[in-house]
């Protein structure tokens, strides 16, 4: 694949380059951002975004706890 002038700016990585953690910043934030909201609102749960995202992305995303987290294993 090769990028043309006006493609965005593009770092293609081999497999052993690719990350295997990744750090959350929210962690160490004083103070914490707001929740991930709903259209109407309400704060994002689990079941409110299952449908679009996939279940490790939904745990890293709503997790603000751990400094690290591991990338998961593609299935």
């Amino acid at each position: 694949m090769t990028a043309s002038k006006h493609d965005p700016y593009r770092l293609y990585l081999t497999e052993d380059q690719i990350p295997k953690a990744w750090y959350n910043l929210r962690a160490d934030m004083p103070e914490k951002p707001e929740p991930m909201r709903l259209p109407n609102g309400a704060v994002a749960t689990k079941p409110d975004i299952a449908p679009v995202f996939a279940d490790a992305l939904i745990d890293q995303e709503l997790d603000e706890t751990p400094r690290t987290s591991t990338s998961p294993n593609p299935s």
